[in-house]
Parts: C-alpha cells; structure tokens; sequence
C-alpha cells in the first residue's frame, strides 16, 4: 500500500485518504496528545480549562496573537480547530461527540443547533416558530459535512457561540474491569475509554 506524509506532523497516512480525512487525524492527534498532556501536568490542565484559554488551545494556541501555553521553550501551536472568537467552550466529561449553539443576542430569542453524533449531522433552530429542523444529514463517504448558517458572517457578532466539547483527560477516565462469576481474582476484559 502507497502512503503519502501530512505536510504538518511529518506522519505517515493512507495515500487514498481525502484532505477531510487527514485534517480529521490531525485535530483528533493533537487534541489527544493535549489531554495525555494534562493528565501529566496539572497546570497545562488548569490552563487547558480555563475558559478564557480554551478557544486558543483548540485553535491555532494563540489569544491575542500570543501563544497560551509554552513548553520546554517550544509553543503549544492549538488542535487546529477553527471556531468564531468570541466561543465559549464547555468541556464536558459526558459526552462524546461535539455540539455547537448560537445564541441570538437581544430581544428576539433565538438558538441555532448543530450536533454531531457518528451517524448524522443535526441542525436546527428553536425561537419564536418552535424548534424546526434545517439539516439532518447523513455522514456522506468523504467525511465531511457542510452546514450553512442561517445569516451572513457579519451578523456572527449578535450570537453568542458555545461549543459543548468532550473532555478526554485520561486521569478523569476510569478503568473498568469485568469478572467471570467462577473466577473473580482474575479479569477477563480490562478497559477504558481513552
């Protein structure tokens, strides 16, 4: 099988992989390296969850064109999301997969939805109509789901963004294991989410 190496991490991946497939990798990479990270070192962690830094570490590591997070003279150069910013992230221990809300500024209440799960990609709105459904779409084969807002990017500034994201931090995992009933000294299945 022929690969191909990714310009940024110099890893080797699938030749056949699309750039969708390949970006997902990355962020998922860097975001995974992130939390075995924090669970070696409590103050990343506690930079890590303060919401002021959040957006940054899951960005490009910068708020206001200064990295976040140095270690060991080197920058920690973000996850390569790319959110609106004025986010606010919620880390969240409970769920596996991320939400994003637009909260409509002023009088006229309004939120706009989009949840992934690993089937679908849901987009919907509840204001003053009740809740309406603009997308429910099926993963498509490349990977990639393309959701267009309701307004332009100039009326981005009247909603609050707030991502729910889940929080994969490895000492806040647990280790499950699982006995046979006639031998409970010796597991027959250890696992654990990370």
């Amino acid at each position: 099988m022929e690969t191909i190496t990714a310009e940024l991490k110099q890893k080797t991946l699938p030749a056949h992989w699309n750039e969708s497939q390949k970006q997902i990798y990355n962020i998922a990479e860097r975001y995974y390296e992130l939390s075995l990270k924090c669970a070696k070192d409590k103050n990343l962690l506690d930079a890590f969850q303060d919401p002021a830094n959040t957006v940054a570490f899951l960005t490009d590591g910068k708020m206001n064109n200064e990295y976040v997070w140095i270690e060991e003279g080197q920058p920690w150069e973000g996850c390569g999301m790319r959110l609106p910013q004025n986010t606010r992230v919620i880390l969240d221990y409970d769920v596996a997969w991320p939400t994003l809300y637009f909260n409509k500024k002023g009088e006229n209440k309004e939120t706009i939805t989009i949840k992934e799960s690993p089937l679908f990609v849901q987009v919907f709105s509840n204001g003053r109509e009740g809740i309406k459904t603009l997308k429910r779409e099926l993963l498509p084969e490349i990977e990639e789901s393309k959701v267009v807002l309701p307004f332009d990017t100039k009326e981005l500034e009247n909603y609050d963004a707030i991502l729910m994201m889940p929080c994969f931090v490895p000492d806040k995992d647990m280790l499950t294991k699982v006995y046979c009933r006639d031998n409970k000294n010796e597991a027959e299945i250890i696992l654990t989410s990370c």
